[in-house]
């Protein structure tokens, strides 16, 4: 299993990882900045119904992080009685943070360094949300280590990824129209297998975003909660009938026919 899902930029040395964020960030500043004015409907929708709404329950006062928090937009669609959390967003993109902190006056940001420790205490957090990040990131692993150091104990990880290799298959760095330089997916196995490591439990792993769905919503976009609770049965049905076929590179037409990401959901042990 290691040898088979292993990622590139895992054994990154520090210059390799400054430059990767560099270059991330650098994309996310020319190409992403106010690109998002109202929250991105489609993935505010299956994170709510797919993740958030079973398994994020902060208690009033409980302390939240956004990690890799862009334009602040991740959770601040959330139902009112959900959002009684002191909310802290990190993110390695300044002008991302500027635009997060005028659509969160509230909130608390900060911005990521380049030595890829998340700037957080040890055991800061009740709940620690990363929502299409990682495959964003060197050294996936550190980060996974990184979301346990500073996770409570009792604290809970939400995770949504990219499950496949997103055309860029494992080593390569070739440049592909609409990703950011270095980005790819991550293996499912590959999360729940770290997640194990560190003994933290895994509660749920739900594949979504099946690739039938996502061309029909390109076309219509359901306007209201029972046409997208709608949507989101088809998109159970089908990530049940078709997760088997679920594999990382998908060269074949037949294998494009699956679940396109997976949201992971994982509690530190006591």
């Amino acid at each position: 299993m290691e040898e088979e899902f292993r990622l590139y930029g895992d054994d990154f040395d520090q210059d390799a990882i400054r430059q990767w964020f560099w270059e991330e960030a650098e994309y996310h500043n020319q190409f992403q900045q106010g690109r998002f004015r109202e929250p991105p409907q489609l993935y505010q929708r299956f994170d709510w119904y797919w993740v958030l709404n079973p398994y994020f329950h902060p208690r009033t006062g409980a302390k939240v992080l956004d990690f890799g928090c862009a334009e602040g937009q991740a959770l601040i669609g959330l139902p009112a009685e959900r959002r009684d959390f002191a909310y802290v967003g990190v993110d390695a993109s300044e002008s991302l943070l500027k635009a997060a902190r005028a659509r969160n006056p509230r909130g608390e940001f900060r911005r990521m360094p380049d030595d890829g420790r998340i700037p957080a205490a040890d055991e800061e957090f009740d709940y620690v949300v990363v929502l299409g990040v990682l495959h964003h990131v060197p050294n996936v692993r550190h980060y996974l280590e990184e979301f346990h150091r500073i996770l409570r104990p009792g604290g809970r990880l939400i995770l949504r990824e990219p499950n496949h290799a997103m055309g860029r298959p494992v080593g390569s760095h070739r440049i592909l129209p609409g990703l950011s330089p270095n980005e790819r997916g991550i293996p499912t196995e590959y999360l729940t297998q770290q997640l194990t490591r560190l003994q933290m439990r895994i509660v749920a792993v739900r594949p979504a975003f099946h690739g039938l769905v996502v061309k029909l919503l390109r076309r219509w976009k359901p306007d209201s909660p029972r046409g997208w609770q709608a949507v989101i049965g088809v998109d159970r049905i089908l990530n049940g009938l078709t997760r088997g076929r679920a594999r990382y590179e998908r060269t074949r037409l037949w294998d494009k026919i699956a679940p396109t990401a997976s949201y992971v959901v994982a509690d530190k042990g006591p």
